[in-house]
């Protein structure tokens, strides 16, 4: 049954209209016709069963019948700082990171940063990343679409944010000399992950990441891209200490 994200909030027995982009892409894409079954969601832990009791030119009109708890959310709460990069690469690691189990993501920039936003682009830019993110639980099963930050420098980051001491904070680094057995994740809390963009990060900006509690890890042989990077930690995160059986 195709799953749909709805914005406004969905009680049962009430007729609701759909939002206008999950419209287009049921009617254009997914070719619903009316008494078709399908599922809503709004990211309030829940799957709406409806039918379609209606449809116009741009408009599709849904008879929501049932409401079901998921559980499809991952017990680690992490929180990806990923530094900006291409957007194809930037919405792979969305993509994948929210099939993941991702938490939130914080964009940053770092000096060594390929892709710099226009501060008038911003706003564009989140909703397109967010986009992405629904899509993504939609195909998966998730009930809940990770937050998505506005892009921030990174060492603004640092010196800005005062963080609990029972976090578990992460920077991969090839130059590291321990590896993720080497630390004990506080899994009750959040688990922080910064990767860098495709230059690595400065000296200035790993130095400041470690006196603001960042353990610097590797996880193999290789130097993993910065698409991959995000993908592969996660993966392992959720492996070890999460819902990947």
């Amino acid at each position: 049954m195709n799953r749909f994200y709805h914005s406004k909030p969905i009680n049962i027995n009430e007729n609701i209209v759909m939002d206008d982009f999950a419209a287009h892409h049921a009617l254009k894409v997914m070719r619903l016709k009316n008494n078709d079954q399908l599922i809503l969601f709004n990211g309030d832990g829940s799957d709406y069963t409806g039918q379609v009791i209606n449809i116009s030119k741009r408009q599709v009109k849904v008879s929501i019948k049932s409401k079901k708890n998921i559980r499809s959310e991952s017990n680690l709460r992490v929180i990806l700082l990923q530094a900006l990069t291409s957007s194809e690469k930037m919405d792979l690691i969305i993509q994948k990171t929210t099939e993941l189990g991702i938490s939130e993501i914080q964009p940053i920039v770092c000096e060594r940063s390929i892709v710099k936003i226009k501060k008038e682009k911003i706003e564009k830019k989140l909703s397109h990343w967010r986009q992405v993110a629904i899509a993504a639980c939609e195909q998966c099963g998730r009930a809940k679409v990770p937050k998505i930050h506005e892009p921030e420098n990174i060492i603004k980051y640092l010196e800005r944010t005062i963080e609990s001491d029972k976090d578990t904070k992460i920077i991969l680094s090839p130059e590291a000399s321990k590896s993720l057995d080497n630390i004990a994740p506080n899994i009750k809390q959040d688990i922080k992950v910064l990767i860098g963009p495709e230059g690595d990060f400065t000296k200035q900006e790993l130095d400041l990441s470690i006196q603001n509690g960042f353990s610097p890890i590797k996880i193999g042989p290789r130097i993993l891209r910065t698409e991959t990077a995000p993908i592969s930690i996660l993966s392992i995160l959720q492996y070890k200490y999460g819902d990947i059986v």
